[in-house]
């Protein structure tokens, strides 16, 4: 299958879209209790996901309430920031965005509800955001 295309370059958003978009996280990248529930990614003794057809989840630290409120500001930044590809099929916001944040992790986020700018996310390296963006 196909990569889908990258489109013309979009209008920026409005600041009230930027404004309503939050990070929602998923269980599916979460090993312990978070804000939403139980977790849903297993890892071995490696350390990586072992759950059939998600051996590559990239396990996602964040389960704290507080720790959900910062990652809805990196989304909005990264939205600001443009910070992100629309592609074909891409909805009102864009379905990957990234950030880096004050240590100087990369971040991918990955739109849950494309009309209503949720998103879940993981940390990445820098030569996979330079792989998805660049």
């Amino acid at each position: 299958m196909a990569r889908p295309q990258q489109i013309p370059k979009r209008p920026p958003l409005k600041d009230e879209e930027i404004e309503s978009a939050s990070y929602v996280g998923s269980g599916e990248h979460k090993v312990e209790r978070w804000w939403d529930g139980l977790p849903m990614a297993r890892v071995g003794p490696d350390g990586h996901a072992t759950r059939p057809k998600k051996q590559n989840t990239t396990i996602c630290p964040k389960v704290l309430e507080a720790e959900r409120a910062i990652a809805t500001t990196w989304v909005r930044e990264a939205l600001r920031r443009g910070r992100y590809r629309y592609f074909e099929g891409d909805k009102t916001y864009p379905k990957h965005i990234w950030h880096m944040d004050a240590d100087g992790q990369f971040w991918f986020g990955f739109a849950v509800n494309q009309e209503q700018g949720t998103y879940k996310g993981w940390p990445i390296s820098e030569a996979e955001k330079r792989e998805a963006f660049d």
